[in-house]
Formats: C-alpha cells, sequence, structure tokens
C-alpha cells in the first residue's frame, strides 16, 4: 500500500509539474511550423473565391456608401441660407482641415461636417465641436465618398 501511494505521489508532481502555465510565449509562436505540431488546411468550395472577387469588384464601381457626418445646422425660411453660410465660415475658422458640406433640400439648408464609417469615430470631433455648436449631433448619410474617408491609422 505504502509503495502505490508513493508511486502515486511521483506520478501527481510529475501531472502537476505540466500544469505550471508561463506568459513566456514568443510572439510568433502561431507562425512557427514545428513537427509534429500539426497543421491548419482549409477546405471551400471552388465558387467561394469567384464571389469574393464579384463582391471586390462591386465594391470598386459603387464610389459612395451610407456613412455618417456630424450636423451642425439646419433651417428653413427666408435667413436659412445666410445663416448656413455663417455656420459654415465659423467652422471652417475653428477647423480649417475639415471638410464641410452646405446642402439644400426644400426647404431646409443643412450644414455637416466630417466623413466617418460608424458613429464611434464621430464622436470625437462631436465633443469638441459642441463647446461652439451646442446643438450639433450625428447624422446618417448615404452620400460619404469612398475617396474622402480617410483610412490610415490615428494618432
Amino acid at each position: 500500500m505504502i509503495k502505490f501511494i508513493v508511486v502515486f505521489m511521483i506520478f501527481v508532481s510529475f501531472v502537476a509539474k505540466g500544469q505550471i502555465v508561463t506568459n513566456e510565449l514568443p510572439t510568433d509562436w502561431v507562425q512557427q511550423n514545428v513537427p509534429g505540431e500539426g497543421e491548419v488546411v482549409i477546405h471551400q468550395e471552388p465558387g467561394i473565391d469567384f464571389l469574393l472577387d464579384t463582391h471586390i469588384e462591386m465594391n470598386k464601381r459603387h464610389r459612395y456608401f451610407d456613412g455618417y457626418r456630424i450636423q451642425l445646422y439646419s433651417g428653413s425660411g427666408q435667413r436659412a441660407k445666410h445663416s448656413a453660410m455663417d455656420v459654415k465660415a465659423k467652422l471652417l475658422e475653428l477647423y480649417p482641415d475639415e471638410k464641410v458640406y452646405l446642402s439644400f433640400t426644400a426647404p431646409f439648408w443643412r450644414v455637416r461636417v466630417g466623413n466617418y464609417r460608424n458613429k464611434n469615430e464621430a464622436l470625437e470631433l462631436l465633443g469638441k465641436l459642441r463647446k461652439k455648436f451646442p446643438n450639433a449631433y450625428i447624422v446618417k448619410d448615404g452620400k460619404i465618398k469612398l475617396d474622402d474617408l480617410y483610412l490610415g491609422e490615428t494618432e
């Protein structure tokens, strides 16, 4: 019986030692090809490549997409155009690098700024703009030109 307990304790110590977790994995451990470790192979239908290529080509043809902008002004009436132009001028004075859009869709004049893929991207500028334009808010705008979208890294 004692021999069994000793053998069991030795076995448990080896198993427990194998359970120790370290955080010292190399950063490129996924890319390492270690013999006997296995390999992932993806099998897909031949039509998948065709569908992906078709999707990419369709996206290249569409120059606009549904995105978001920040609306600073919307008004109608006799002075609405003048007010919209004043808002645009004030914005360009404060933020000369921002893209500003002045539009008229009867009976409203609107001033919008920015080109964003989602609402979260617009939040930083919205926070800054609310100091001078307290009624500013984010709107969905289906006229975002893909070329105007900044896809680079943010600071």
